[in-house]
């Protein structure tokens, strides 16, 4: 069973990436830019601690997210959208708990 309510970024849960709405569009492209952009300036203000909590978070969406690539019935391309953003995130998170 997959939770749905799973946060992936601030503005997104795993439903939202499954559902039809919204759409992968340019539109959800340039916000998913900008938040991911936000969420990257706010990692400046965390903790080791907290970068560790909140790599654990979008690690287990990235798999959940994994989970459904292929399926024909779900908009892939909005699948792999989330995928390209969410790896981006993860890999600050990752640089900047190395850095610490």
């Amino acid at each position: 069973m997959v939770n749905l309510s799973i946060r992936v970024f601030d503005s997104y849960t795993l439903q939202d990436i499954l559902g039809e709405s919204p759409q992968a569009d340019q539109r959800l492209r340039a916000k998913l830019e900008n938040e991911t952009t936000s969420l990257i300036h706010n990692l400046q203000s965390k903790s080791n601690s907290e970068l560790q909590e909140i790599l654990s978070q979008h690690i287990l969406a990235k798999q959940e997210i994994t989970k459904f690539s292929g399926a024909q019935a779900l908009d892939q391309s909005k699948i792999e959208m989330f995928h390209e953003f969410l790896s981006k995130y993860i890999a600050e998170i990752e640089k900047r708990i190395k850095q610490s």
